[in-house]
């Protein structure tokens, strides 16, 4: 959407020898929902609406639009967490009782 990458040493692939234990990495993922949050705020309407190069291919997309995919790419990622809970035994954080 910037038109850089985002994110610690730019958001790819960040590697396991910095990020070694599991609160290494909730925080990377939360920093990243973080700095997402601030860049859909510092775009504003008219920057979500504006029209872009699609990072993956030639054609052109609504920055709304690929934040939609984005969105849903992270729920293909939560339903694979829900999935290797209730293969082990275990129900998911949101399935817990309040």
């Amino acid at each position: 959407m910037t038109g850089k990458k985002m994110g610690p040493e730019g958001g790819d692939n960040p590697p396991r020898t910095i990020y070694k234990t599991k609160a290494d990495v909730v925080k990377w993922i939360k920093q990243a929902s973080a700095d997402g949050a601030a860049l859909i705020k510092q775009q504003g309407d008219k920057g979500i609406n504006k029209e872009m190069k699609s990072p993956y291919s030639n054609a052109k997309y609504h920055v709304s639009s690929l934040w939609w995919d984005y969105i849903e790419h992270c729920g293909e990622h939560y339903g694979q967490l829900v999935v290797y809970y209730r293969a082990n035994d275990m129900v998911p954080p949101d399935s817990r009782p309040k």
